[in-house]
């Protein structure tokens, strides 16, 4: 009898543990999860709430609480949050389920002022500079651990999100940003900066980004994030989501 009860009870806790929500890390990182007017939005959000439809027993918390990129970063290994949104890597697959397919690839750019008339077209041009070159980059970020120790690079003190990454350009607190392009343009856009700045011909690389799920989730739910995850990316709701994020194109340094 104690057997079957210790039974019982590991069944019951193991059916409040999927019916729990699931803890979502969000960055403040537009387009893909902000604050606006107090509430959560972006693509991040959007794609999340589509999975709930989908599959009602997918519920998410956390996506009020933007913290910071590398905020996120510490609570995933400390395993406090079971979905957030990463760039692909070797390092990071190992860590966690990647839902395919990617949400979308987006590249890793610099930009200027837009009364700049320096070009750069590799990262050994803008190391060559020292400290006439200085560079803003989002600590955690991919694009930061890219440039971070790069002999010649001088990065300035840390912004806190890509806004405030923007705007210290904007008034000469470096003289380069460094980030997402999609990230860079949408959050230009925004501030209604987008002319104030312009694209240098370097691109550092190009990441795949996709819903993560924790490895510490059980294989049943980890199958039904997939299979979400599947039907969504698979209809026409995906695209619609993107293109509502799309800001105004950046010029392109001749």
């Amino acid at each position: 009898m104690l057997r079957a009860g210790l039974l019982a009870l590991c069944c019951c806790a193991l059916l409040r543990a999927e019916d729990e929500p699931l803890r979502v890390g969000v960055g403040d990182s537009p387009p893909f999860s902000y604050i606006e007017h107090g509430r959560p939005v972006g693509i991040e959000v959007e794609l999340l709430a589509e999975m709930t439809r989908i599959d009602p027993d997918l519920r998410f918390v956390g996506l009020d609480e933007p913290s910071t990129i590398g905020r996120v970063i510490e609570e995933e290994r400390e395993g406090h949050i079971d979905v957030s949104l990463s760039a692909k890597s070797p390092t990071r697959a190992a860590r966690y389920h990647f839902l395919e397919p990617a949400i979308e690839t987006t590249r890793v750019r610099v930009l200027a002022r837009a009364e700049d008339a320096i070009r750069i077209d590799k990262l050994d041009d803008l190391a060559a500079l020292g400290d006439k070159g200085i560079l803003l980059a989002l600590p955690g970020s991919t694009p930061y651990s890219m440039v971070v120790g790069h002999p010649g690079i001088v990065l300035d003190a840390p912004p806190i999100s890509i806004q405030q990454l923007l705007q210290k350009l904007i008034v000469g607190r470096g003289r380069f940003a460094l980030g997402l392009e999609r990230s860079m343009q949408f959050t230009a856009f925004k501030l209604g900066a987008t002319r104030q700045f312009r694209w240098e011909p370097v691109i550092l690389g190009e990441l795949s980004l996709h819903l993560v799920a924790s490895r510490r989730l059980s294989p049943e739910r980890l199958a039904r994030l997939d299979a979400a995850w599947k039907k969504l990316a698979a209809s026409p709701k995906l695209k619609e989501v993107i293109q509502r994020y799309a800001g105004e194109p950046i010029a392109e340094t001749p």
